[in-house]
């Protein structure tokens, strides 16, 4: 998801985060910390259906989610 200013995350200080957007970040930590990378994709697919997007891009962002940073250090499918 492109982190513009309505979608990113903040980081404990207040700070807007370079990494994460709010659907799982907030105050600097990840939301549900154990939440598995299945549980992920139903969370981006949800948000994505909200805001109208159409079934191509909310494939694009699925595709995206095992890259990020946070899936990379352990495989939670």
């Amino acid at each position: 998801m492109p982190l513009k200013a309505d979608v990113r995350a903040l980081e404990k200080d207040g700070s807007p985060s370079s990494k994460w957007c709010k659907l799982c970040y907030q105050d600097g930590e990840f939301i549900g910390g154990d939440c598995t990378l299945d549980q992920m994709h139903t969370i981006v697919d949800d948000a994505l259906k909200a805001k109208g997007s159409g079934r191509l891009m909310r494939w694009m962002a699925q595709k995206q989610l095992p890259r990020l940073e946070r899936w990379k250090a352990t495989k939670n499918d």
